[in-house]
């Protein structure tokens, strides 16, 4: 996935903070899409068993 970035301030300390929140972000946006793999890794034979229950009564 490319993404673009715009810097908004010309002042040091002002970008750094931006690099910082950026950062944050996709360390975040990284732990939301493990964990949701993880959770569709464990609901999914659980969905489809019950599915399966419905269907055979």
């Amino acid at each position: 996935m490319c993404e673009e970035y715009v810097i908004l301030s010309e002042r040091q300390e002002e970008m750094q903070k931006a690099a910082e929140w950026a950062k944050n972000q996709k360390e975040l946006r990284e732990m939301g899409e493990l964990l949701a793999d993880k959770v569709m890794e464990k609901m999914t034979p659980l969905i489809l068993q019950r599915k399966a229950e419905k269907m055979d009564l």
